[in-house]
């Protein structure tokens, strides 16, 4: 069976895997994301040479707006030098080996439909709630990009939330609740220890805070689930792994959808399987069936 070096590139650190053709993690590791490009192509040069294992190809797992056909990287990211160069031919170039590039969020997505969550369901909407709120939209098991490269931005929907402020839904981030939170607390404070604390202390002001962004959140996939209607709605990010939170979120879209009397579908809201390892596999599945 053939081998793929993988990379996911981050914007604090840069994961890489050699991974079999049937989405097996062989071996992964990390190292400290370069500051320039030279030194990225120079890490992943040294990698794939001194790696025990014989690989066939190279994925690439990127920030941005990723043209998996050409090879540019388009928009923003906190990694700017990946903007402007063609990553995909200078890498093929400078390793003598085919090398293929997607959006993370659309690599997660493309790990659940394979092996994960999805993978007996065709049609499915990713969304990545962590510091900011992203995702993507599969269409019978492919990504569906949109014209622009941005087909999945759900963070940028024009949102009123519950707390009084418009805006987009990206205020549904845990990014953006824990900055809320801390101003208020006077102290900085994390995502997990957040719900831990609302868990624990039952503080009304957070437990309040809590509810209105559990409305918020439910708000925004009910919306997701009538403008394109997938079987299932896949939640990714560090709240995924916590089971009651990801209850707590099928019982507020519930509740909304009792309380429209229009609305009749109830969105199944379900918890990416893969987590920190999503990127990886999914970048495989792009290299493989892109």
């Amino acid at each position: 069976m053939k081998n793929y070096l993988v990379f996911d590139l981050g914007g604090t650190y840069i994961k890489h895997g050699i991974l079999s053709a049937d989405g097996k993690i062989l071996e992964n590791s990390k190292f400290k994301t370069p500051t320039s490009l030279e030194e990225l192509y120079k890490s992943i040069s040294k990698i794939k040479e001194e790696s025990k294992y014989q690989v066939s190809g190279i994925a690439l797992s990127c920030p941005g707006a990723v043209n998996s056909k050409t090879g540019f990287i388009g928009g923003v990211s906190a990694l700017p030098y990946i903007h402007g160069p063609n990553i995909k031919r200078e890498l093929e170039e400078l390793l003598d080996l085919e090398v293929h590039l997607e959006n993370d969020a659309n690599c997660a997505a493309l790990a659940e439909v394979w092996l994960g969550e999805a993978k007996n369901n065709s049609d499915v909407v990713f969304i990545v709630i962590g510091t900011g709120v992203g995702g993507a939209i599969v269409k019978e098991k492919k990504i569906h990009k949109g014209k622009n490269l941005h087909a999945g931005e759900f963070g940028i929907m024009y949102f009123e939330s519950e707390i009084g402020v418009p805006g987009t839904w990206g205020t549904v981030s845990i990014g953006q609740l824990t900055k809320r939170i801390s101003e208020k607390l006077g102290r900085d404070i994390e995502g997990i220890e957040l719900f831990n604390l609302v868990e624990k202390a039952k503080d009304d002001f957070l437990q309040k805070e809590i509810e209105k962004w559990y409305a918020d959140l439910a708000k925004g996939i009910l919306t997701i689930q009538y403008v394109y209607d997938p079987e299932k709605i896949i939640i990714g990010g560090g709240i995924s792994s916590n089971q009651l939170i990801m209850n707590k979120i099928q019982k507020k879209v519930d509740e909304l959808v009792e309380k429209l009397n229009v609305a009749t579908i109830y969105p199944e809201v379900k918890a990416c399987k893969f987590n920190n390892n999503s990127n990886l596999i999914g970048a495989l599945y792009n290299f493989l069936y892109d």
